[in-house]
């Protein structure tokens, strides 16, 4: 009777069934979410940086002495709500990020403030109405009235975390109503995130687009 991961013998089924060394205990939380993005990225750090003809497998990342590095990126990622795991990952490792950095904030706002400015329009109205049901539902208010109500400080922690787009805050009707509220520290602090030349820039070579965001968010009456 021996342990498939650490190959200690035991004398009975029963014993070594109750064993729990530390890769047995990885592989017995291998279904938990931020497993799950741990080995995710651990795949494609193998797949964009080498000639690997087979993706690793859960076992190759439980016996990696990269386990816990990657473990501390895939609980960032659960715990923060981070957008986009996958390409996040992509983009540490194309950037050349050392993977002890991965978890850093800093790496991150620096991926966000990229993705947003490009990230489809109607994707990104799907992603704000989504956050904005969510926040109608803890505080017990329309989700359509989250320009006229939500606090200030709120909303900044919401567009610079990226979970509030620019194309639905400039194109609905009720986003000005936001910006009117905002003071003057505030609007310093989501300067970069809102970036009123490159969003007016790129809504008129998006007319389409543009026309199509504005129609929806009519319809909602938001």
């Amino acid at each position: 009777m021996e342990c498939r991961w650490c190959k200690k013998s035991f004398k009975s089924e029963t014993t070594l069934a109750v064993h729990m060394c530390v890769k047995k205990r990885r592989f017995a939380d291998k279904e938990m979410t931020h497993i799950r993005l741990s080995h995710r990225a651990f795949q494609m750090f193998y797949d964009l940086n080498t000639s690997a003809k087979h993706p690793k497998t859960m076992e190759d990342f439980i016996l990696s002495p990269y386990y816990e590095s990657f473990v501390k990126f895939g609980r960032a990622c659960q715990v923060n709500e981070w957008l986009q795991p996958e390409q996040f990952t992509e983009w540490l490792i194309k950037t050349g990020v050392k993977l002890k950095l991965w978890i850093s904030d800093a790496q991150y706002d620096k991926f966000l403030k990229e993705y947003v400015k490009k990230e489809p329009g109607l994707k990104a109205l799907e992603r704000t109405v989504i956050y904005m049901a969510k926040w109608g539902e803890e505080n017990n208010k329309d989700w359509q009235s989250y320009f006229v109500n939500v606090s200030p400080s709120r909303a900044v922690y919401d567009i610079r975390s990226g979970k509030v787009s620019p194309w639905v805050l400039y194109l609905s009707d009720t986003g000005g109503t936001l910006l009117e509220r905002f003071n003057d520290e505030q609007v310093k602090m989501i300067q970069d995130n809102i970036d009123p030349p490159f969003w007016m820039k790129l809504f008129k070579k998006n007319k389409d687009e543009v026309a199509e965001i504005k129609e929806t968010c009519e319809r909602a009456n938001l």
